[in-house]
């Protein structure tokens, strides 16, 4: 294998961290999914250390709750012990559990070790299995994902890590910086290792790779792939960022700025052997010797920086130098300890009538497979009670005056039940995006907005353009704009700290004091003084070859006329114009009076080429959607939530977004499966759609009718206020107008319910009223709960759930199988999105709750953004990879119920099996990443997937 090849074979361990103002939500273990969950933890557990599963005492403390049943527990004990010797033990074995387990450590006892006697064949039997009398398999135990300079820290007490770490960090946060800081780095066009030797001074010739060739034989690195892994869970928050940045092509700062992780592994290993060559064991065969003759010292030197040594033992590191009797009492004691364990752990459960060895082994097995255990159980408990309500026959024949189409997202749970309960309404769940991928350019902005599920590339562009004249915009988007640059050569003149303090620091202040102290008035002062957006409609409709070619050339001319008018004294008339732009663009014979020079700036600074021009029609090409592919995106979404009849007058189509100040991690709250951001573009979009008349004539020619007086109405639901504004409702005659005003009174009165209902278990929110606070403060770490508490999926009609309470815990998609086709492509489609990101935001919350230190983010309290692309904590350290704390644990205790997403799918288990058959969720599904639960109500059977089959759970009435 190449060097890059063994990079490339280690370098899924660590996911894609995508930029935090678009945070995608992302399973931290996708680099596992080819193995099955049991098997990647752990796998993983062995690479990145941390937990995998909450401890006991919080599975137990569900237990005492009801949250899980003895039934539920005992069945997954036999099914553990099922193949052992131990199979007749499940009482005693559930005993252990619920009260052993939770003692487990403290009864490893130095007290103990003083007075009780340790059983000898206990001891031998400990011993014989213990790593501790294999010494070179011990040693590689504890070096394992250790680099030599952490190595060499641990034996000889230097401090190499932190000054390499922090040369690496300093170098790759400058940059990979996204347009933070205003004195960027020079250079950055010749990619990430290019400019990194003109930064070091670095006389190399060749490439990243052969550069670190180069390092590793220096090094004597013996085990490359080994190596490479190892660096890349150093800080393998910017390595996932830098492999993202990487294979994302249209990536922009990646194209301006290429990088590598072979770039970043050539940095990480130069400042490697920067560091090393000065000390005196400085590559790995010198290690490996220096080890080899000192054996007992480097095992104890390495265990103590670990935290594995007592103070009695580093008392005695320091007092003498019998390194192989301090390590000779340290090994005894520990098996020692180990066997003082096991025997109180037996006098704590008498029932179980068997050696000490055997015990040994039975607790062996409880303690490696109990967090699975415990976890299983838990989601069984749900799948039992839920499969019961989700069978419980409900009808309800009322005709709605209007049906909403809600995201799936959990926190679109309460707001439907209690639109659903206010007056006539139907509700709906689909992905935010509503199965309409765009690219989307908002109103006064130059870039793209990619409106769709971060695996989807859209390949159609949406401008928003004004359809009102908007000159108190532009004049106050002047102003701003003129402050902004004011502010800005402020920041970055060295003579400001000292004279202008005093004069516009109240600027600051107003904002800093006031959105803390008086957030509520300081909101409405700077909202007072923004811009007014004017009414806007999108382009939504292909622009003819014609068009395209006539918009291009207009670009064209007006950057000539531009570039002449600012750098030359030459005039053209219109008709000289045009042909200066033929000889540019056709190579026509030049007949007007332009220097050489200037074409030649023309061409290559301004880019007015044959090139260009190709490139611009590519692109305006992309611009809209042709008449069938517009029926189409309809087509679907009508048919992927089962409403293809019976339409009420106003359907409504309701994008969600949230709202909080100072908060890096913003994006994660706004709509997951429009790459955090808001989807209400998406609604506005597919109302303008379904409002034509030659699209509803399509539509029936596909058996689709949809009466001409109905209205598709777009919203915009924001998540931590529950508030629903409506866009478009100039559509409406004044007879419609007055009768969508009873919709929008019902639809507040339910946000007002579902605001009470949020209120109480949301920390420091004691009324709805602090719900909008929270939105404004400056202070405020959790302005709402986001996807906290998600654990589960439904897909199928809202009929199957809509008596039932959820507390925001169910991703809901609306579907009728009956609709589909053999090849189960709406549920298919259902899988290849909602469910892909629904997997992706449930194991992000999963292994951000059970160890936020190894896989999530930590405390808001100590970060601060980097380079515009993610947190870290302090000066410098790894980006943050994924939630915060405050997203999932409230005063120290899990906030967040860590579980699979339980998937809930009612159809034929033959439909769902083509389903997975074709989706690209196949891999997590079979793997078990998630837990499939088929009701198939034609066969009356209801199927859950274990064990590689779907095995019947219920059989229905």
């Amino acid at each position: 294998m190449s060097i890059l090849e063994k990079l490339n074979a280690v370098k899924d361990t660590v996911p894609h961290y995508w930029p935090i103002g678009a945070f995608i939500h992302h399973n931290p273990l996708k680099g596992f999914e080819h193995l099955k969950f049991k098997e990647a933890l752990d796998k993983a557990q062995g690479i990145f250390g941390g937990k995998v599963y909450m401890s006991p005492s919080y599975y137990i403390n569900l237990y005492n709750e009801g949250k899980i049943t003895s039934t539920e527990l005992e069945k997954n004990i036999r099914a553990t012990l099922k193949e052992s010797p131990h199979a007749d033990y499940c009482n005693q074995a559930k005993k252990f559990m619920l009260e052993i387990s939770p003692i487990w450590d403290s009864l490893r006892s130095y007290e103990d070790l003083k007075v009780m006697k340790v059983d000898e064949d206990l001891h031998t039997y400990l011993e014989d299995n213990s790593i501790y009398m294999n010494t070179d398999k011990w040693l590689k135990s504890l070096t394992k994902h250790l680099t030599l300079y952490e190595i060499h820290d641990a034996l000889f007490g230097t401090s190499e890590k932190e000054l390499i770490e922090k040369d690496v960090i300093e170098y790759i946060a400058r940059f990979l910086d996204d347009a933070q800081t205003t004195l960027s780095m020079t250079d950055r066009d010749l990619g990430m290792f290019n400019t990194f030797k003109l930064y070091e001074d670095i006389e190399h010739e060749g490439d990243s790779e052969s550069y670190v060739a180069q390092i590793l034989t220096k090094l004597k690195v013996q085990d490359i792939e080994a190596y490479f892994l190892t660096h890349i869970l150093k800080l393998h928050g910017w390595a996932g960022f830098i492999k993202y940045r990487s294979e994302d092509e249209n990536y922009t700062s990646q194209q301006a700025h290429p990088s590598t992780l072979m770039d970043y592994m050539a940095i990480r290993l130069h400042f490697e052997l920067k560091y090393m060559q000065k000390e005196g064991i400085n590559d790995f065969d010198k290690l490996e010797g220096y080890i080899e003759e000192n054996k007992p010292y480097a095992i104890l030197k390495l265990l103590q920086a670990k935290g594995k040594l007592t103070g009695a033992y580093n008392d005695a590191m320091e007092e003498h130098q019998d390194y192989q009797g301090i390590l000779d009492a340290y090994t005894k004691d520990e098996i020692n300890l180990d066997s003082l364990q096991i025997q109180a752990a037996q006098r704590a459960l008498p029932t179980l009538q068997v050696s000490l060895i055997e015990f040994a082994k039975f607790a062996n097995i409880l303690k490696k497979e109990e967090g699975f255990i415990w976890l299983k159980s838990l989601e069984d408990t749900y799948i039992t009670y839920y499969v019961d309500e989700f069978t419980d026959t409900h009808v309800y024949d009322k005709k709605p005056l209007a049906s909403a189409i809600f995201c799936l997202d959990v926190r679109s749970e309460v707001i439907r039940r209690t639109i659903e309960t206010s007056g006539a309404y139907e509700t709906y769940g689909a992905g935010g995006f509503l199965g309409l991928p765009i690219a989307f350019v908002e109103f006064d902005k130059a870039h793209e907005l990619l409106l769709a599920p971060a695996i989807v590339k859209p390949q159609n562009i949406v401008f928003e353009i004004p359809t009102e004249s908007h000159d108190e915009y532009n004049a106050k988007k002047g102003v701003i704009k003129t402050t902004k640059k004011v502010l800005t050569d402020l920041k970055n003149n060295p003579y400001t700290p000292y004279i202008m303090v005093e004069a516009i620091g109240w600027i600051f202040g107003v904002k800093l004091f006031g959105k803390t102290f008086f957030p509520k008035k300081t909101e409405k002062l700077f909202y007072d003084m923004k811009p007014k957006k004017p009414k806007t409609t999108y382009t939504l409709n292909k622009l003819s070859d014609t068009e395209i070619e006539k918009y291009v050339k207009k670009l064209h001319i007006n950057i000539i006329n531009e570039v002449l008018t600012t750098q030359s004294d030459t005039v053209l008339t219109d008709a000289q114009m045009e042909r200066l732009w033929e000889h540019l663009v056709f190579g026509k014979k030049l007949s007007v009076p332009v220097s050489a020079e200037m074409i030649a700036n023309l061409k290559q600074a301004y880019h007015v080429t044959k090139e260009d021009y190709q490139l611009q029609k590519s692109k305006l090409s992309m611009v809209g959607f042709t008449l069938d592919e517009q029926v189409m995106y309809l087509e679907n979404l009508l048919n992927m939530i089962g409403l293809v009849k019976a339409f009420p007058k106003f359907i409504t189509i309701v994008g969600h977004g949230s709202l909080s100040d100072n908060n890096p991690f913003e994006s994660a709250l706004d709509c997951g499966a429009c790459g955090g951001s808001i989807s209400l573009p998406n609604s506005r979009a597919l109302c303008m759609i379904g409002n034509k008349p030659e699209i509803r004539v399509l539509l029936k020619e596909k058996g689709i009718t949809i009466p001409d007086d109905v209205k598709f109405m777009p919203a915009l639901h924001i998540t931590t206020t529950d508030e629903i504004t409506f866009y478009d409702t100039n559509i409406l005659s004044e007879e419609e107008a007055k009768l969508f005003e009873t919709v929008q009174r019902d639809f507040s009165t339910a946000s007002l319910a579902s605001r009470e209902e949020r209120a109480k278990v949301l920390p420091n929110a004691n009324s709805q009223e602090d719900l909008f606070l929270k939105t404004m403060d400056w202070s405020e770490p959790r302005p709402e709960w986001g996807l906290a508490g998600n654990m589960g999926v439904f897909a199928g009609p809202r009929d199957s759930t809509r008596h039932l309470s959820f507390n925001n815990r169910l991703f809901m998609h609306s579907y009728d199988w009956k609709i589909d086709n053999d090849n189960a492509d709406i549920l298919t489609r259902i899988f290849d999105g909602p469910l892909v990101v629904g997997e992706w935001i449930n194991l992000e919350h999963y292994f951000s709750t059970v160890d936020n230190k190894v896989y999530g983010a930590g405390s808001k309290v100590y970060h601060n953004v980097v380079s515009k692309i993610g947190v870290y904590n302090g000066n410098y350290s790894d980006l943050k990879i994924g939630l915060p704390t405050q997203s999932v644990i409230v005063e120290g205790e899990a906030y967040h119920e860590p579980v699979r997403l339980l998937t809930f799918m009612e159809a034929p288990l033959e439909k769902v099996g083509k389903a997975v058959e074709n989706s690209l969720a196949q891999p997590f599904i079979l793997n078990e990443w998630i837990r499939p639960i088929v009701i198939d109500k034609e066969a009356k059977k209801v199927y859950s997937y274990e064990n590689g089959e779907f095995i019947v759970i219920k059989e229905l009435d």
